[in-house]
């Protein structure tokens, strides 16, 4: 069984972690991107 290391996580507040359809080619899922655009303006 093959392991993962993940350096990084986010939640967004109402608890999701990637959107739906999560795939290795979308690992945030469909609009996932959206769930966490209001990080990005504040780094």
């Amino acid at each position: 069984m093959s392991k993962v290391r993940v350096r990084g996580f986010a939640v967004s507040v109402d608890g999701f972690g990637a959107g739906p359809d999560q795939s290795l080619e979308h690992p945030l899922g469909k609009g996932g991107p959206e769930l966490m655009r209001w990080f990005f303006p504040t780094r």
